[in-house]
């Protein structure tokens, strides 16, 4: 039965790769044939549109399966994951990011994720634990919704002068029939997210002992972060660095949107007792992933801060840094891995 269970939840992530890469692919094509920003189609429709599974698997934890521990795992567990991206973005595209434009906006969204983690561990330590919440609902949710709609009004919607020029693309494919496939897509990620939430219950079920949130990182957490991974790469192979890096900082930010989402639809999930159970509940695991975010964002948000300055240039230095950067982020995933399963706090 185990082995059933994991088979089926290697199709159905395999299902979520093979779309993620046909939308990254769309959305390749909509910003060479608009002039709608590289950075908005990055960071807001293909980050919103590849943080799909982690929606719909973290309303389906809470609405249905009613196990709010999924959430946070899947949630903060794809968030780490998408940082180590960066490692990859960082080793095997170095020598033409370092000469690639780095948006602007793309410094603000990653800076407004180290403050989202900041108020995720207020509404952990603080709120939750003290028993201080506006019914059932984590004041610090409604402060992470407003820094999302601050981030997408500071996003650039059209195209302008800092951005590379746009290459000529050969499609036979209409920007509206780009769109409507892409809209297919998106339709069909929604479905196999959904399939994902169940897969995973059904794997911890049988092996209790891996742990909800522990489990909800690493099986939903990897595997609703595979469409920021293969998007990612399909990006940068296209030379599309600008709309790539958007998709992993703008997916880490629309993450905790759903984070507060989830928080507001959490009334269903009541102990024995019929009291409401907090979204934001610190164990072991949680607090691995939040401060292994937390370093993976800082040290990245500097990185990226120095490329748009132009301070890293393509020559040595640059790329130790750039690497060691990488590494880092890479690592913090390792470490959360090894010791949220090992640590008791």
């Amino acid at each position: 039965m185990g082995f059933v269970a994991f088979l089926v939840y290697a199709v159905v992530a395999a299902i979520v790769v093979f779309l993620s890469i046909k939308l990254s692919e769309f959305v390749d094509l909509l910003d060479k044939k608009t002039n709608v920003s590289g950075a908005f189609l990055g960071a807001i429709l293909l980050a919103a549109v590849t943080s799909l599974p982690e929606l719909f698997t973290s309303l389906t934890s809470t609405l249905f399966v009613k196990v709010n521990s999924y959430v946070i795992g899947n949630i903060l567990g794809s968030n780490l994951f998408n940082m180590a991206l960066f490692f990859i973005i960082f080793t095997i595209f170095f020598k033409k990011v370092l000469d690639a434009k780095v948006n602007k906006s793309h410094v603000v969204t990653l800076s407004i994720s180290g403050l989202m983690y900041l108020f995720v561990a207020l509404a952990s330590f603080l709120f939750d634990k003290n028993g201080w919440i506006m019914a059932w609902i984590n004041p610090m949710s409604i402060l992470i919704l407003g820094l999302y709609v601050f981030s997408i009004i500071k996003t650039p919607k059209e195209e302008n002068k800092e951005e590379e020029e746009k290459e000529e693309v050969d499609s036979k494919l209409t920007v509206k029939q780009i769109i409507v496939l892409f809209a297919v897509c998106s339709a069909l990620l929604i479905g196999a997210s959904i399939g994902l939430t169940y897969c995973v219950d059904w794997i911890i079920t049988l092996y209790p002992a891996i742990g909800q949130t522990f489990g909800g990182a690493l099986f939903l957490g990897v595997a609703t972060s595979l469409p920021e991974l293969t998007a990612t790469i399909t990006l940068c192979r296209k030379g599309n660095y600008n709309a790539a890096i958007g998709d992993i900082v703008g997916s880490s930010v629309f993450n905790f949107f759903i984070l507060s989402v989830a928080d507001f639809l959490s009334f269903l999930v009541k102990d024995g007792t019929g009291k409401w159970v907090g979204l934001y509940k610190i164990d072991a695991s949680s607090l691995m992933l939040i401060i292994c975010g937390i370093v993976s964002n800082v040290v990245l948000l500097t990185v990226l801060f120095c490329m748009r300055k132009q301070k890293l240039k393509n020559n040595k230095f640059g790329k130790t840094v750039v690497f060691i950067t990488g590494l880092i982020a890479l690592a913090s995933y390792i470490v959360f891995t090894i010791l949220s399963n090992t640590l008791s706090i």
